[in-house]
């Protein structure tokens, strides 16, 4: 195993048990990191408070990543409480909600990848802090 003591890490997109961000998040906290959990909204806030809890020495920040006035003011926050980031995880993903009913082969995948694929991505560079 991978000795992170020390380390700090931002993990973003915590949106229930089975995100892979929440995955990613246990096993850097089995690894000793020290840990930033972001979720996007008030909506997801409970749930995603509740599994942060089962962390020790974790902390939770809402941030939508889509919106460059919540990333500032994560970094703010961040920036007050941890001395330096290590590690970044962007595990944000989108998908319409109307695409996530039913089984995935009567998906309009090949309409809606390009939209998921875009709004995930795109969201990437701007979770990287700004420099100082």
């Amino acid at each position: 195993m991978i000795n992170l003591a020390g380390k700090t890490a931002v993990v973003f997109g915590l949106a229930n048990k089975r995100s892979i961000a929440w995955g990613i998040a246990q096993r850097l906290h089995e690894a000793g990191a020290t840990l930033a959990i972001c979720y996007q909204n008030e909506r997801m806030k409970l749930e995603a408070q509740s599994l942060i809890d089962e962390l020790p020495g974790a902390s939770g920040f809402q941030c939508d990543v889509s919106n460059d006035a919540e990333i500032e003011t994560l970094f703010a926050a961040l920036s007050q409480k941890y001395a330096k980031i290590d590690i970044l995880v962007h595990a944000v993903a989108f998908a319409p909600a109307s695409e996530l009913r039913g089984e995935f082969i009567q998906t309009s995948a090949r309409a809606s990848a390009s939209r998921w694929t875009s709004a995930s991505t795109r969201s990437s560079p701007s979770a990287v802090p700004p420099r100082r």
